[in-house]
């Protein structure tokens, strides 16, 4: 299986990534780091309050939030397409995803239905 998620995944395109968007939807702990809050906040313009989660009391430490239907704080739709608000300044997790043989047997599955 993992042989054909590989070729997959060489094959999945822009266009099936804005129709799934599932890597962006009930995934609710992306921890950011200290350089990418800044970054998020600076190039948004936004409060850090208002696109985070504390990780807990005692640390200063962050998740992104995420939307009460589950989508990432940054996350658009428009007509059953998706599109990230900060594409370019993406957190490194989203930039890397998928990167274990799980998320891109997940990516597999999903987009051979597309």
């Amino acid at each position: 299986m993992l042989q054909n998620v590989s070729a997959m995944m060489r094959v999945i395109s822009f266009e099936m990534c804005r129709q799934c968007a599932e890597c962006c939807k009930n995934y609710p702990y992306v921890e950011l780091s200290n350089f990418e809050i800044d970054w998020l906040a600076q190039v948004t313009g936004l409060p850090v309050e208002v696109f985070t989660n504390p990780k807990g009391k005692v640390i200063e430490e962050y998740f992104l939030k995420f939307k009460e239907n589950g989508y990432c704080f940054f996350l658009n739709e428009n007509n059953g397409k998706y599109s990230c608000g900060v594409y370019e300044y993406r957190p490194e997790i989203c930039r890397s995803f998928p990167s274990k043989p799980i998320q891109k047997e997940s990516c597999y599955e999903i987009c051979k239905h597309l």
